[in-house]
């Protein structure tokens, strides 16, 4: 007769199998802990600076845009090499991570997804994409237009020819392979570890392979969470 116990599926040939040494039905190292669904003091911290922020803009509108656009110019000066740096390194490693035998791991093991490539991509498109492209694939070149990134205002005049070059450069800074690599190598990392380790699926969990389990709770993982929820939030609206 057949069987009907139900056998788990097998990953494609080639690929490897990062649950090929844990028996059916084991835990995940990690797992047994539940983690707690929010963190207080970033969610007080983060949501505190944010709220601080929209008060000063609705009290000085004019000196909170100066405040801003002084610390803009200053981060994008002392930083900005540094930061395009950091993002052609990530995109090294992200092809590295791709064409190696690690870009072959299934992410999730034996379980098959959800939803096929076709319908992640359509996801993809029309939340993460359609949210910014509609308005800031013609918003902010003119913006850069306009006003020259930092890095070429010293060369440029605003509204010159130059200036369109300058402000399609920066915008395809932001939109193209470099943002993507971003991404995809980071929110890989995030989820395997979230999955093996049962970690939280926050930013603090990049911080894993140099400070091991405390970055549980730890206070450097609260900052850095309270860091990436204040950035994401200033990238978006500003």
């Amino acid at each position: 007769m057949p069987s009907h116990h139900a056998h788990a599926a097998q990953p494609p040939d080639g690929a490897v199998d990062p649950d090929g040494d844990r028996e059916a039905g084991a835990e995940l190292p990690g797992t047994s802990a539940p983690e707690r669904p929010t963190d207080p003091a970033v969610v007080a911290v983060s949501g505190g600076l944010l709220v601080a922020f929209v008060i000063a803009a609705l009290v000085a509108p004019a000196a909170t845009g100066e405040a801003v656009g002084t610390a803009f110019s200053a981060a994008a000066r002392w930083f900005g090499p540094f930061w395009q740096f950091l993002l052609l390194a990530t995109f090294l490693v992200a092809v590295t991570l791709a064409f190696a035998r690690t870009g072959k791991v299934r992410l999730g093991g034996r379980d098959r997804p959800e939803y096929g490539r076709f319908q992640w991509t359509a996801m993809i498109m029309s939340t993460l994409l359609a949210g910014g492209g509609v308005f800031f694939a013609a918003g902010e070149p003119v913006q850069h237009f306009m006003n020259v990134p930092p890095h070429y205002s010293g060369d440029v005049e605003p509204g010159s020819a130059a200036a369109g070059d300058a402000a399609l450069a920066q915008s395809f800074t932001h939109w193209g392979f470099l943002a993507w690599a971003v991404l995809g190598s980071l929110g890989a990392i995030v989820m395997m570890r979230g999955r093996e380790r049962g970690l939280p699926l926050r930013p603090r969990t990049l911080l894993y392979p140099l400070l091991g389990d405390r970055v549980r709770h730890s206070r450097l993982g609260t900052a850095v969470d309270i860091i990436c929820i204040v950035a994401v939030v200033a990238g978006t609206v500003g």
